[in-house]
Order: structure tokens, then sequence, then C-alpha cells
């Protein structure tokens, strides 16, 4: 794992400006760009934060461009991309970057040394910016051109009448009210610093990735003026953007936020610096919502918060990390939003909007989080009493068929959707059209539906609750009736979805969940069997493919516009969360659990070592290409797969000792 660059590195600019960093607040928002601090998408920015009956995150300061002068020669260090051309070029004056404890790029100018740093406050809308001059045999003057942007993540500005240029303010605080109904963006400064009124647009800034992912991709920037402030060597400024009025030291409030980072280790320790820095990194997914309730980030830069994903992630990013009340309060916040036997898709941002329910699979994983909640020592008599009441609704809601798209049929199976609906995880579309149609008898789904009602039952005898006879009657059923439909007998695996159309046999990961949830109707000679399916064809040092790269609907890249991006994401691409059920599937299954876990340990190493330095620093993203080298994709971080990392690392250590 890489977290430092040098100089040549920074320069290469084909490899630089692929390698971001990305620092979170616990609020929903966050800081972000490139190792050159040069945005290549609409979602960089230094303040992105969640600002209320907006919906949604607000790109607020975009950047803050420094410069050093002295005399009449003046050093610009930032990096621009307009048409053609990159301007200014400061990249040429990087000596260095660091990602850890935080964002940190380090100029030379002559004699000259700066350090700039970017550092985000949790549980505050704030970022804090520190321009250190380390050496320098004369007085420099520091020079800061804020480029502000408010706007919506997924949109763009341009130079407009509406916006009111004026910076109030003087010597260590200064604001700007840019547009009417939008918060005010606040500069408070640890030292005086003076302010300097010359209003423009910088116009055309490019951001290459949005260029490749076919939007948009020109904006225009406001900057109010130029902060100043002569430094000589050891000297520094401390300087504050945010939302909200700020009085207090930000000096300490820098301190604090470093020593609540994880201390580095010996170099020779990687794995351990690894796990402490994804450990760390779990928190920024657990969020304050401003009604004060507890949720989870599905991923940044652009996710909000998904039912499907919290409950896949809450074991690793909470339970295993030491956050295990903060876990529970998410599990609350979604319980007590259950309708009809299910949970929020996706909540909306907005005050006030009502939530998406449209899944099928949500309130089931919330019995996989409720089960992995009740595995930690001391909790599970708690655990059962608070939510106990809901697993029963939910069970109970779907057996009676209180939703129109879900239904089970007289055997004890789940039949889930229609032919224009997606309700599983795989559930992109194109123009309305499901890319990987699965309504019917989804295996995973079945699956799950099979472990909530083994695990109702088996808590309802120890709760002495009599269940509706029904209840009993499909789990009794289920089995047989799961085999029939999905055992492929020739081939060895299940069968992927079951519907009018018949059987689809394409290999798909799904089929790995009938083996690794605590409930199953798979005999060990069936999951591996399973398993080995799976290995041959499915199984990389990144995670699982979605499809074989045998089957003819195989894509082996997943890139270009959106629409491209649709048709494979879920046709081959690899998602990394699914390390964390195949690692629990391979342990069940295996002979000898200690081989096992070694084996998974130095199969999956690249996960948490090569890809940890590859393209967002210090975190584990979202998707990558079928195809070797498996290039990273999607979301920068995402938080399943944080989380099932996470969580298989633990379990591998639990195993080898």
């Amino acid at each position: 794992m890489k977290f430092e660059f040098t100089r040549e590195e920074c320069l290469n600019l084909e490899s630089s400006l692929r390698k971001e960093w990305l620092e979170t607040n616990g609020l929903g928002g966050y800081a972000c760009s490139t190792i050159l601090n040069c945005h290549t998408r609409k979602y960089h920015g230094l303040l992105v934060v969640p600002v209320q009956n907006c919906g949604g995150r607000l790109v607020l300061l975009s950047k803050m461009e420094p410069s050093l002068a002295f005399k009449k020669e003046e050093w610009q260090l930032s990096t621009n991309k307009y048409p053609g051309v990159f301007f200014p070029t400061g990249h040429q004056y990087i000596d260095s970057f660091s990602a850890w404890p935080c964002s940190s790029t380090t100029y030379c100018v002559g004699d000259s040394v700066l350090r700039a740093s970017v550092l985000m406050v949790k549980g505050h809308n704030l970022v804090l910016l520190r321009y250190e001059l380390l050496e320098s045999s004369r007085p420099m003057l520091l020079r800061l051109r804020p480029l502000i942007a408010f706007r919506g993540i997924h949109e763009l500005t341009r130079d407009n009448i509406a916006l009111r240029v004026r910076m109030f303010g003087d010597k260590k605080d200064y604001k700007i009210e840019p547009y009417a109904g939008l918060p005010a963006l606040h500069f408070h400064a640890a030292q005086q610093v003076q302010f300097f009124p010359s209003p423009h647009w910088q116009r055309n800034l490019e951001y290459l990735i949005e260029r490749v992912r076919g939007y948009s991709y020109q904006e225009d920037l406001f900057c109010p003026g130029i902060f100043e402030k002569s430094l000589k060597a050891g000297q520094s400024l401390l300087l504050a953007a945010t939302i909200d009025p700020w009085r207090g030291d930000l000096g300490k409030l820098w301190d604090k936020e470093i020593a609540d980072r994880p201390a580095l280790v010996r170099k020779q320790d990687a794995d351990k610096l690894s796990d402490r820095i994804l450990k760390w990194r779990a928190g920024g997914f657990l969020i304050r919502r401003a009604d004060g309730h507890a949720s989870l980030i599905a991923g940044y830069p652009w996710f909000g918060e998904w039912g499907r994903d919290a409950m896949i992630s809450l074991p690793g990013l909470a339970f295993c990390t030491g956050r295990f009340k903060e876990g529970v309060a998410v599990l609350q916040t979604f319980a007590a939003l259950e309708k009809d036997g299910l949970l929020p898709n996706y909540l909306a941002e907005r005050a006030g909007a009502p939530h998406a329910y449209n899944n099928a699979d949500a309130s089931l994983w919330f019995f996989w989080a409720v089960q992995q909640a009740m595995r930690v020592k001391g909790q599970r008599a708690e655990i059962v009493k608070t939510f106990y009441p809901v697993l029963r609704r939910i069970v109970n809601a779907i057996v009676t068929g209180r939703d129109p798209l879900l239904s089970v049929r007289g055997d004890g199976l789940l039949w889930a959707g229609n032919q224009s609906t997606q309700l599983t995880w795989m559930d992109a579309c194109i123009h309305g059209v499901p890319v990987t149609p699965r309504h019917g008898l989804a295996v995973e789904l079945n699956a799950l539906w099979y472990n909530a009602i083994s695990e109702l039952i088996a808590l309802a005898a120890e709760q002495k609750d009599n269940l509706p006879a029904r209840f009993g009657e499909i789990h009794e059923s289920f089995p047989a009736a799961f085999l029939k439909e999905f055992w492929i007998a020739d081939e060895g695996y299940l069968a992927d979805v079951v519907n009018d159309g018949g059987r689809d046999g394409s290999v798909r990961p799904n089929q790995v969940f009938a083996v690794s949830l605590p409930h199953t109707v798979l005999d060990k000679a069936r999951q591996q069997s399973v398993l080995r399916c799976v290995e041959r064809e499915l199984a990389t040092p990144y995670g699982l493919r979605t499809l074989s790269p045998k089957s003819p609907g195989y894509q082996p890249r997943c890139s270009g516009p959106q629409e491209e991006r649709d048709a494979a994401y879920h046709q081959g691409t690899v998602w990394a969360w699914l390390v964390g059920a195949y690692g629990d599937a391979v342990l069940k299954a295996a002979p000898n659990r200690k081989r096992a876990a070694h084996a998974l340990e130095k199969f999956f190493a690249p996960l948490w070592s090569d890809h940890l330095s590859q393209r967002c620093l210090l975190t584990v993203g979202e998707i990558f290409d079928g195809n070797p080298p498996h290039t990273p994709r999607g979301a920068l971080s995402q938080a399943w797969s944080v989380g099932e990392v996470i969580r298989l690392r633990e379990m591998l250590k639990m195993e080898q000792k």
C-alpha cells in the first residue's frame, strides 16, 4: 500500500490525474480531488456538504488556488484543465504528495517550501486548509483565490448575473452569500489575513473524467477576490471554510482531528496499517442525518442512503470496528421505515419527500445484519429484544402478500416483480428496460428468504411466540422446492433465475449466498460444487465477476458513456463487496478452514494492498473491469466494498489464530 508520491510520480499526468484523495465528515459531506489538486470530476471540491431543503449535497467551495509571491514575481501553484491547455501549471512545483493523515501537497519554489493540507472535521460541515512555509530564505506572500460553485453535485454552473459578488468581513472572518435561498459560505482564519476584492469568473474549466463518461464537462467558477498573508519560514496560515459560523480555536480543532486518526506503524506491517486505515475510513459512511437519525452513505462521491447497501455494509463498518452502538442506531432508523415487509431502497434527499421502496431484498438483508449484530459478544439478548418484532412483521407481511410485487408460492419459494421491474441488487436499466432481467424466482432472494424464515422460527421458539402455521409449512416445503427449481445437477451449480421464460442457467455470483448465509438448504457436497464453479469462472483478486466470461452476454470492461457502463454493470463487471459472502461460503464448505483462510488471504491480497494505492487512495472502490488488469471503476469509495473487506479480513484473522 502506497500513500506517498514523489515529484516524478506527480509529474506523470497520465498516472497522477487518475489518483484521487477523499476526506469525509460523518454528515455525508466530503472533500475530494486528484493528487495534483486538479479537478477531473464535477464531484470534486473542497467543501461538498448536504444542505437541508436543497435536495442533497452541494459543491460550495470548489477550489482554493494558492500562489507564492515575492516582490514582483508570483508563482501559481494551482493546476486546472481548460480547452486545449493546462493552466496554471502548478504541478511543476510539486515536490511530493501524501494522503495520510490527511491530503497534503508539498511545493518547492526555489528555496521556499510550502505544504498545503486539507482536513475535513468529523461532525461539522467545515474544511480546514493549512498552508505552512516550511523553508524559505526570504518572507513570501501567500495568496489564496477561492473558487466557488454553489450547485448540486450532479450539476455544473455557468457565469450568471444572479450571483451576488460581494464578500463581507475583515481581519479573520469573511463570508459571501452568492445566491438567495442558499447558505452563506464563511471563511475563518486562525490569524489575521487581508482580503482584496477582485470578483471575476474563471470560465470553461474542464473535467476530463466527465468527458469520458459522456456528460457535460465544462464549468465556470466564481472568484470573489484574494486572501493574502505574509509568511516567514516556520509560519503558517490555517483557514476554515464552512456553512456554519465558527468561533472556536482552529488550531485545537486541527490537532484533535489529527489525533483521532490512526497512527502510522512500521512499513513492514503494511497489512496492519491497511486494516487500521480501512477501519478508520469506515466511520465516514456512518452519518447523522439533518433530523438527527443515524444512517449510512452507500458511497462517495455520488451515492446517497441506500437500504440494501446499508444492511450489507453494517457488519463490517460497525460491528467489526467497535462502532456497535452506531450500527444498531442505523438498524433502528431503517426498522422504523419498514412498510408492507419492505425497507426503503433509498432515502429521500429532500425533507418531506417520500422514500423509494422499489426493491425486494433490503428487508431480507436486514435479517442478516441483525444476525451479525447478535454475534457481537454480550449483545445477543438486547438485539433480539429490540428487533424481533420487526423481523416478525417483515415475514408476516411477505407471507400475506402485503406488497403486490412479492408473493410466496405454495411450495414456499419467493416470487418477485414482473418483466418491467428490477428489484434485486442487479438493477441496471437502459431507457427503462432491465439489462439483467431477474424477475420471478431469483436465487439469492430465495436464499435470503429461507435464511429469514429459518431465523424467525428459531427466535420464536426462544421467545415462546406461536407463529402462524403457514410459516412452518413454508420452512418445511422450501428445501425440496429450491433444489428442484435451481439445482442444475449435470453442471453442479445453481441457476440464477427461474420465471415464466424458463430457467436461466447463467453462471453468476448470486448462487454464493445459498452457501454463505447462516441457514442454507445445500449439503456440503453441493456447497463445494457451487464454489468450484464460482472459483473457476467468477473469482478475481478484486472480487467476483457478475457473469462468467463464457457467457455470450459477458462485457469485459465497464467504461464509456452511461449506456455502455449500464450495459456492463452486472454483465461481467467485478464487484468487491462479494468477497465477504465468498469468504463465508469457502470457510463454511472447506474441509480445512485454516488452510482455506490462508488461501483466501493470499488470493485477495491485491484488494487490500495494491488497490488502496491505485485510484482513490486508502479506500476500496465500487467495481472493476471483468478482464485483467481489472481496472477500478465506479464510485471512488463504496460502503459495502469497505465493509465486506473489513469483515473478510476479520474472519480470516480469526481462522488463522
